[in-house]
């Protein structure tokens, strides 16, 4: 992808034409404030400046009322002049309930007769800051400002002088005036906000884009194969999580192949080494059978015998073998069927050495077992955990000789419980050491024995499912010893 691919995407497009909305939006809410504050400003301004234009008319032509008439000759000729000087205001005089007594205002237009006094009283009370409008009475349906006054002669009140500041010819004037400021105003900005949005949209763009092509590039690598990749992110916020996520969800798939190979690795050496040892037992139990069928005649009781006897050892040996892969394929592939319980570990013990004893006495081998009969109970799955103490004992067993002592200790800790297996046998070499819980293998000394070489792989892989690990310590010709712990029931 080229740079300007990488800039100009369809999520560039995508947020500035958002951009592009909002400004325009923005910039049309923003010119119609700006005009409404201004106008309601010019207003307040021109009713505040001119408020006492009205006491001073009254001031000029006092007093208004001769022998209780309007002198309407010097209050017209007080009222144009005031129009010459201020174009914009309109003079009314009214009589104290607001009934229009006289006028001066351009073309004579007045639509009604009489003006509300509720806006003048407040307006001559000043109660508030605010700007105050009144009756227009060219438009009745429109307020305007004003200014006004109370015309009080001998105590009394005789009316008021009321003065429209916004005369209509002002508003219509303002409002082509307004329009035009509308329009200039409203392009003025709608040309620099553009501009803007697009300068900082550009920069803004970019900078998101660039973390986004980094993941994508990443992404796209990780696809065509390269597991191995990963997204470097300087910044913080929402796309650093996005990249930690990625790169923690590839650590785990890169893993997962890995083991993946492994595994098949693994599964080709098993089947060539089972197809090995499968091939001897299957060719010497096809080889004496044969021999038995063609020799029917000739072979004697004794042969037939030995023979039936190596038939039968290769048997025990194949179905030993078959067993073993399954069990151990079984705890491979379902680590979810442990189903751990209390468990009396010493008794369990005892229940594995008598069913050795036999084996023992004729190997004139010593099985002894140390441990306190007030041991608390294990959690643990018992047959499992049967299993690896008959896996144990019977390994050590097979390389003992006559007169050995195999051992079996319980110890008791803070958490667990402690099982030590010792035995006075032939040992290990120190280079096999790390090798024998490998499933398939075999060491120097079990080459020819009946050994199936999972053994101690069941052993490791049903402790591991109980969350615990097992050591072991050797020397050649003095013996082997494995430790492992079984957690305590209501502690695991």
């Amino acid at each position: 992808m080229t740079t300007k691919n990488k800039i100009f995407n369809s999520l560039y497009w995508r947020i500035s034409g958002i951009f592009l909305v909002f400004t325009v939006l923005l910039s049309a809410i923003f010119i119609l404030i700006s005009v409404e504050f201004s106008s309601d400003y010019n207003q307040e301004a021109q009713q505040k400046i001119n408020g006492e234009i009205a006491v001073g008319a009254i001031n000029e032509v006092s007093p208004v009322f001769v022998d209780g008439k309007v002198k309407e000759e010097a209050i017209h000729v007080l009222m144009h002049s005031m129009m010459a000087v201020h174009p914009s205001i309109e003079v009314y005089l009214l009589d104290p309930d607001g009934q229009i007594i006289t006028y001066v205002v351009p073309s004579k237009d007045v639509k009604t007769d009489a003006v509300s006094l509720a806006p003048i009283k407040q307006f001559l009370e000043r109660t508030t800051d605010r700007t105050i409008k009144g009756d227009d009475p060219r438009n009745p349906d429109a307020s305007k400002i004003f200014s006004a006054a109370e015309i009080v002669e001998d105590g009394v009140l005789k009316g008021y002088m009321y003065i429209i500041l916004a005369s209509s010819q002002y508003t219509s004037t303002m409002a082509a005036l307004q329009n035009s400021f509308i329009l200039k105003l409203g392009m003025r900005s709608l040309l620099i906000a553009l501009l803007l949005t697009s300068i900082l949209g550009l920069l803004a763009i970019w900078i998101i884009t660039r973390n986004f092509n980094k993941i994508i590039a990443a992404v796209r690598s990780f696809k065509e194969g390269n597991h191995s990749v990963r997204i470097q992110l300087k910044t913080g916020g929402e796309l650093a999580h996005v990249a930690d996520t990625f790169n923690s969800m590839a650590e785990t798939i890169e893993q997962n192949i890995i083991q993946l190979k492994s595994v098949e690795e693994l599964r080709k050496e098993l089947i060539a080494n089972v197809s090995h040892d499968l091939r001897s037992p299957i060719a010497s139990i096809q080889g004496f059978a044969e021999t038995i069928l063609l020799k029917e005649d000739s072979i004697s009781e004794e042969e037939r015998k030995k023979y039936l006897e190596i038939i039968l050892q290769n048997s025990e040996n194949l179905s030993k073998l078959v067993n073993d892969l399954f069990e151990l394929s079984k705890l491979e592939s379902n680590p979810q069927m442990i189903q751990q319980e209390p468990v009396q570990v010493a008794e369990l013990v005892q229940d594995v050495t008598d069913k050795f004893q036999i084996i023992a006495k004729e190997k004139n081998i010593s099985i002894n077992t140390i441990y306190s009969k007030s041991l608390p109970l294990v959690y643990a799955d018992i047959q499992m955990t049967d299993r690896v103490f008959q896996n144990i004992l019977e390994n050590a067993l097979k390389y003992c000789n006559p007169n050995d002592v195999v051992t079996i200790e319980l110890e008791l800790e803070k958490d667990s419980i402690l099982v030590k297996i010792t035995d006075t046998g032939k040992g290990i070499a120190e280079d096999e050491l790390p090798y024998i819980f490998t499933r398939y293998y075999k060491g120097k000394k079990t080459k020819g024995a009946n050994s199936t070489g999972l053994g101690l792989a069941i052993v490791k892989k049903i402790l591991d499912l109980h969350k615990s690990s097992i050591e072991v310590y050797s020397k050649i010709n003095q013996g082997t010893r494995f430790e492992f712990k079984l957690p305590l029931y209501g502690v695991a």
